[in-house]
């Protein structure tokens, strides 16, 4: 029974990853093409990127998941992704740190 769990989550990730990269191949223009290029043109801006989305989001594998649908949609290049990917681990951590420091108002020093 376990087994067959573990096989069917993989099968309705999958499945979700296809439609998502799918839908991203028939919506996406070029006008979307070029920011993403825009945003993610050097590392730095990348990650900075991926650490707003994160923040924004409030999930690092919302972030991930996008950056995949974008990547199998051939919007960004693999390069490209990689610097998103570590902003949003930062992102995560960011989220927390302010939370922390606005919302319980700790003396961090």
């Amino acid at each position: 029974m376990e087994i067959a769990t573990l096989i069917g989550g993989i099968g309705i990730f999958l499945l979700g990853m296809t439609l998502l990269t799918d839908t991203l191949k028939k919506w996406a223009g070029t006008r979307l093409r070029h920011r993403l290029n825009q945003f993610t043109d050097g590392s730095l801006s990348g990650a900075t990127l991926g650490a707003m989305l994160t923040t924004l989001f409030q999930s690092s594998s919302v972030t991930t998941l996008m950056t995949i649908g974008f990547v199998s949609a051939g919007l960004l290049t693999f390069t490209q992704s990689l610097p998103l990917v570590i902003g949003a681990n930062v992102g995560s951590a960011t989220t927390g740190w302010i939370i922390a420091i606005l919302g319980y108002n700790l003396d961090v020093r």
